[in-house]
């Protein structure tokens, strides 16, 4: 085994379940990785690999290490690219398709509002308003809302007495 130090950190950075069987297990996955890769240096990232993908994928036990190691050398790979490029291959197999064979559409990704935009947001809004300061026109704005929430019950309870409920429907009554 060339480097069973760097397996055994992985494997703890990894979270892995460590027990009596856990040795066994690793010396058994090397030993299968030294047949079928390169060198032994390959085998010894061919096992690392492995470990970081079953944590990438939360497993927590040897067997999910070992079938990610079992799976890239039944594909061929013996080496770290040639499994870098199955792993790419397999993740474009993989992209959902949607009805006729037709690709799905994404949506685009969130965008960051910077603070030119903002302004000008609200310079085009003051405008629109018929404020020349968008400042004059926030302060405004503040008090409406601040006006709007202190007699928020006095108009619930007012369209309560004329039959309408709080979004404004008619209210039925059944006698």
């Amino acid at each position: 085994m060339l480097n069973q130090k760097q397996i055994m950190i992985e494997w703890q950075k990894a979270g892995l379940k460590e027990n009596g069987y856990m040795f066994q297990d690793i010396q058994a996955m090397y030993e299968l990785a030294a047949r079928n890769a390169d060198s032994d240096e390959e085998a010894n990232k061919l096992i690392i690999l492995a470990i970081r993908a079953a944590a990438k994928n939360g497993a927590k036990s040897a067997m999910a290490v070992d079938n990610n190691l079992k799976k890239w050398l039944n594909a061929g790979a013996t080496n770290a690219q040639a499994v870098g490029e199955y792993e790419d291959e397999a993740t474009k197999i993989r992209q959902p398709r949607s009805r006729f064979g037709q690709p799905m559409r994404n949506e685009s990704p969130i965008e960051k509002v910077t603070t030119e935009q903002i302004d000008e947001q609200s310079k085009r809004l003051a405008k629109e308003d018929g404020f020349d300061d968008p400042e004059e026109w926030a302060r405004v704005t503040m008090e409406k809302f601040r006006e709007l929430r202190a007699t928020r019950a006095e108009r619930m309870a007012d369209k309560s007495n004329r039959g309408l409920t709080s979004s404004g429907k008619r209210v039925v009554t059944r006698f």
